[in-house]
């Protein structure tokens, strides 16, 4: 990131007026977004194909206004696209003239490495005068949609930030505050390690569950369920295969090239357990688990 001279900013980032933002896609994050800036103050917009979700957003008073299409022109200071995938790109792009000199754009995806690439392929070309700063909030819900939006989702949660090298510090600084006055904490990373990292995080997580899951469908006996047996320990683990099919079909193919590396390495580890439990060696398998326990309390 440049220290360098101070950046241009939109009008809400020096106190000229009172900050505002826009919302683009007021599904779980997006809702999520509209109701934490709402209880730090923020004027808050939204833009949303689903009428019923504007009209939610307004009743519960997150939102001031909303559209369902974007507008010619945008007067605020931040933009959150929260946005499928496949459709951040296009978002991004629509942007471009309607939003001030230097209002401040970030998104939601948990893939940095294309929309960042998109960004700093922009602003080289000179297509943009608005700054950007890929985001990722490390907390979520297998459910999907404004209903189970949440003001404090964000709260105690990693949030990262995945700046360019040639983004300006004091960006990067303005974002980071309104992201920890909801309570999460911030980490940056660059695009391509945090892709990397999240494959193990999240992505392969998610793979884990639906294998999982599947794979007791199929141990179980005609009449006789094996998932009438789970308990918390199975209920934890799986619950997250009931996660958003549509969405997760774009982030693992997206992400294939990260997460078959991390699936290795996964595929080494439990070819070592596999041996230990063929060879009968308890004092093995005990080993691998005084490994785990230590390296997790090295994180917690």
């Amino acid at each position: 990131m440049i220290e360098g001279p101070k950046a241009i900013l939109a009008a809400g980032w020096s106190g000229r007026r009172s900050p505002k933002a826009c919302i683009v896609g007021l599904g779980l994050m997006g809702g999520s977004w509209a109701g934490a800036l709402h209880l730090s103050g923020w004027e808050v917009l939204a833009v949303d194909r689903e009428k019923d979700s504007l009209d939610e957003a307004l009743s519960r008073g997150w939102i001031q206004a909303g559209w369902t299409e974007m507008p010619t022109f945008m007067d605020v200071d931040l933009v959150v696209l929260a946005l499928p995938l496949q459709e951040f790109a296009k978002g991004f792009d629509q942007l471009i003239g309607r939003i001030p000199k230097g209002a401040i754009v970030t998104d939601v995806g948990s893939i940095k490495g294309e929309i960042c690439n998109k960004s700093k392929v922009s602003a080289q070309t000179g297509l943009v005068d608005f700054h950007f700063v890929g985001g990722h909030p490390m907390t979520g819900s297998e459910q999907s949609g404004f209903r189970v939006a949440d003001a404090h989702l964000f709260e105690g949660y990693p949030y990262v930030l995945t700046p360019e090298a040639v983004c300006v510090q004091e960006v990067v600084q303005k974002l980071t505050e309104v992201i920890e006055g909801f309570g999460a904490n911030v980490v940056v990373r660059d695009p391509e390690d945090h892709d990397r990292e999240v494959a193990m995080v999240s992505h392969i997580p998610h793979l884990f569950a639906v294998a999982l899951t599947l794979a007791t469908r199929d141990a179980s006996k005609e009449g006789k369920s094996a998932f009438a047996l789970g308990g918390r320990s199975f209920q934890d683990i799986t619950r997250i295969a009931d996660s958003s099919p549509e969405m997760w079909k774009e982030v693992l193919v997206r992400n294939s090239e990260a997460i078959l590396s991390g699936l290795t390495l996964v595929e080494q580890r439990i070819k070592e357990l596999r041996e230990h439990l063929e060879l009968g060696d308890r004092e093995a398998i005990a080993e691998a688990f005084r490994r785990a326990h230590a390296v997790r309390g090295c994180i917690e």
